[in-house]
């Protein structure tokens, strides 16, 4: 349930705090006043997408604030595995930080989450009803869904078992088609004979792992071998074999601190180091000329070297950029070549062992079929009472069964069938329904499921669209009636409906200087009576109209539990 809602710089909302009570919460306004602000508020909280253009203008960052009293343990598991503390009295904290970027920051208990995580949990939390649900309801493929959600209780062992069995029937299939591929004879032969070439073209390049860096590095050397072989000859006739060389040089200073270095411990340490360094010069010049003598400028080995450069670079642009990838491709498609190779053996098991499952799993589906109509029937029954209840007194529904193909769902192809007047034939809901008629369907619904799901908190915005007069009378009694068992929030424009609010909130929209803000404030009996007055009649309010908003508030206290 929820018990505060907090905002700040959203919308036309400078700062708001909104407590909310249990049973029937009903908001009321002109149009234009702000009354979908509350809805975005939430929304927020509840994971929905962020807009901009719900931050107030000249404000760099917003906040939304929802406080929660919950009682659902699956909710209280989730929270704890993600590291969300729940106080003692269970209540727990959403906000949602919002930006002039287009960023937001999410928080639970103080500890921040993503997006997503809020979505997730929104489904315990709150259930929003507006127009955008009415059309959920004219798709087809959403039937089964709801259907289940009725019947969630007593199909639950049906659907796992199914489920269960789809799953390794849809592997089996997976692994069936990734040997065939819906490939005929002649694409797999096809396929045999391109794996072959590759394999062949990759083996007979004989490659190995350095190999490609290592020739890159001989290419070099061989293409600027001139250049090499020069400069190395002048570096060993400067260090070592030039008539004036370094080794020389060295020698002669090497023989003038000899004779002194017995006159002095630190004379003696230059001249022990200098003798080493020339014994390092006289060993690196050995090895430059060694070097320099191994140099071979023969335009054959750079042409080989560079032929082979150009063999790898062709298996590198086929099958991958190194020669580690390239010999990681052909075992891949070696391996593909031995399923290919033995497929028709393994084809043949799978498709027994898929045979073998398909009698299982039509087995499970007839069953849960057979359970799901026994559903139906309940569903119908008790729909086709509360749309009564709501005054479509010729209402005839069903849930209508064909056969698909084996699904995550089962085998059940579901349609709601309808007819909302005497004589005319049922049709599918999506051909027949008006916006009125359908916020009474789906107010019936939610009727039926207030003892079956563990949500706490309904908001219902939009409920009254197409509907009036008495239809409106009905609806604002059913709200009643579903309260007594869940938190309502509700938005209307119709005072048959605001009537039976057990707490009633105006939201009014104010200016002050050059701002236009938006209050909301809770109304006392005599508030109350003026806004229904206002509903009724608008801005022309009579002594008549307030006698009519007195009788109308008198009638909605005695709707029965």
């Amino acid at each position: 349930m929820i018990l505060e809602l907090y905002m700040k710089n959203c919308a036309l909302v400078d700062e708001l705090r909104l407590h909310i009570d249990k049973n029937l919460n009903i908001l009321t306004g002109e149009t234009g006043s702000g009354k979908s602000i509350i809805i975005g508020a939430l929304g927020l909280c509840l994971g929905g997408k962020y807009d901009r253009s719900f931050l107030r203008k000249g404000t760099e960052k917003g906040l939304v604030e929802a406080v929660f009293d919950i009682n659902n343990n699956k909710l209280k598991e989730k929270l704890l595995e993600n590291g969300i503390d729940i106080e003692e009295d269970n209540q727990i904290i959403i906000s949602r930080e919002i930006f002039d970027d287009g960023k937001s920051v999410s928080r639970i208990n103080g500890r921040s989450v993503k997006v997503s995580f809020l979505r997730e949990i929104s489904t315990y939390l709150i259930d929003i009803h507006g127009q955008h649900q009415n059309q959920v309801l004219f798709d087809k493929d959403t039937h089964i869904d709801f259907l289940d959600l009725f019947g969630e209780e007593n199909l639950f062992e049906y659907k796992n078992e199914y489920e269960s069995i789809f799953n390794e029937y849809n592997e089996i299939k997976k692994a069936l088609n990734l040997l065939t591929e819906n490939k005929d004879d002649m694409q797999i032969q096809r396929e045999i004979d391109l794996i072959k070439f590759q394999i062949n073209e990759i083996e007979s390049a004989n490659l190995s792992s350095n190999e490609y860096e290592d020739l890159l590095k001989q290419r070099e050397v061989y293409r600027n071998s001139e250049k090499i072989y020069t400069n190395l000859n002048n570096a060993y006739s400067n260090l070592y074999d030039g008539s004036i060389n370094s080794v020389d040089l060295i020698s002669k200073s090497l023989g003038d601190l000899s004779s002194i270095a017995k006159y002095d411990d630190r004379l003696n340490e230059y001249n022990e180091t200098i003798e080493r360094i020339m014994y390092e010069l006289q060993d690196i010049s050995r090895d430059i000329r060694s070097y320099k003598d191994s140099i071979d400028f023969s335009p054959y080995e750079l042409d080989q070297i560079e032929q082979r450069v150009d063999e790898i670079n062709t298996l590198r642009r086929k099958y991958g950029d190194t020669i580690d990838e390239i010999l990681m491709y052909k075992n891949k498609i070696s391996t593909r070549l031995d399923e290919i190779l033995n497929r028709d053996e393994k084809v043949e098991k799978l498709k027994s062992k898929l045979q073998d499952i398909e009698v299982v799993l039509k087995s499970k589906a007839d069953k849960l079929t057979e359970k799901r109509k026994d559903v139906a029937k309940d569903l119908q029954e008790k729909l086709l009472y509360e749309l009564k209840s709501l005054n479509m007194k010729n209402i005839v529904f069903e849930v209508a069964f064909n056969k698909s193909n084996f699904n995550l769902k089962g085998q059940d192809d579901i349609e709601f069938m309808i007819s909302f007047n005497l004589g005319e034939d049922i049709k599918p809901i999506y051909k027949v329904a008006s916006g009125g008629e359908m916020s009474r369907f789906m107010l019936a619904f939610k009727t039926i499921l207030a003892d079956i799901d563990e949500i706490d908190t309904l908001v219902f915005d939009e409920i009254d669209t197409g509907i009036s007069g008495i239809a409106a009378q009905i609806v604002g009694e059913k709200l009643s009636v579903i309260a007594k068992k869940k938190q309502i929030l509700c938005i209307t424009h119709l005072p048959q409906i605001a009537a039976n609010a057990d707490t009633h909130y105006c939201i009014e929209k104010k200016t002050s200087t050059d701002r236009t803000f938006t209050v909301i404030s809770r109304l006392n009996d005599e508030e109350r009576k003026n806004e229904i007055a206002r509903l009724i009649a608008g801005s022309n309010i009579t002594e008549k109209t307030m006698e009519h908003a007195s009788e109308i508030i008198e009638l909605a206290k005695k709707v029965p539990n």
